[in-house]
């Protein structure tokens, strides 16, 4: 398994691509497109600016945080467990 996956970009013209890795904190995966820069290391990424995903948009729990050299470090804003650790990326499902 890998913990990013290059997948084929949707809608549009159809050419370019994102990157999709799996967040525990928000138990889903999520989806970095061409607004993030992307260091191209698929053993220890890192993505550019900080995720911030709100929970009135998704329904689910607020979360923000940087992908570092294969790390996902939880910012305190957070409103689940995750909220202020640092963790390794684990495989997508």
């Amino acid at each position: 398994m890998a913990i990013v996956e290059k997948i084929k970009r949707a809608g549009g013209t159809g050419r370019g691509f994102d990157y999709l890795i799996y967040s525990p904190g928000d138990k889903t995966h999520i989806v970095f497109d061409e607004r993030w820069t992307f260091n191209g290391d698929f053993e220890k990424p890192t993505f550019r600016p900080s995720m911030l995903v709100n929970a009135h948009i998704t329904g689910t729990v607020r979360s923000h945080f940087f992908v570092t050299d294969g790390k996902i470090q939880y910012l305190s804003d957070c409103d689940h467990e995750l909220a202020g650790k640092t963790i390794d990326m684990v495989d997508i499902d």
